[in-house]
């Protein structure tokens, strides 16, 4: 049956714990320091891992900010070009006003030069009436009908040629 000796009690106990001392010492020692290198390696990766987080803020934060400097260069660019563009149109319109303004002057010119011949011709032709005028005086006896009727029949002629030229 079954009976309960006390030294066989105690040397159970005594085994027990050398069990456990050695295990503890031996097993689990090792186990623990597998653990623990095993804790560092997730802590490394953590931390590798909040590197290259911070890391990739750091190059979001770069990138918006050249971004921006871009954007705002480019603005400046753009600002430059137009107003160059101003500039250049401002001076073809000048130029071309300038041309025009020339093209103008010498029609005016021109103008001024047909009318100076035309009013050549003109007088010519009023010195051709006023000496037919007086040829025809000289040519009949002077009489105040006369006269008046030769008067007349210059400035028909006159007004006439006058009209006829401009």
């Amino acid at each position: 049956m079954l009976s309960f000796d006390l030294v066989n009690f105690i040397c159970m106990i005594i085994n027990i714990l050398i069990l456990i001392f050695i295990a503890k010492k031996f097993l689990f020692g090792r186990v623990n320091d597998i653990i623990a290198k095993r804790q560092e390696e997730v802590n490394d990766k953590y931390a590798t891992a909040d590197r290259a987080i911070e890391e990739a803020q750091n190059s979001k934060r770069e990138y918006e900010t050249q971004l921006a400097e871009f954007r705002k260069e480019s603005d400046e660019r753009l600002e430059n070009a137009r107003k160059e563009a101003e500039s250049k149109k401002a001076g073809i319109l000048e130029k071309a006003q300038a041309e025009a303004d020339d093209i103008v002057h010498a029609a005016q010119t021109e103008a001024d030069h047909i009318r100076n011949i035309a009013g050549i011709d003109r007088d010519k032709e009023v010195e051709e009436l006023v000496f037919d005028v007086a040829t025809r005086l000289a040519g009949h006896a002077i009489n105040e009908e006369a006269s008046s009727e030769l008067y007349d029949k210059f400035l028909s002629q006159a007004t006439n040629s006058g009209s006829g030229k401009e």
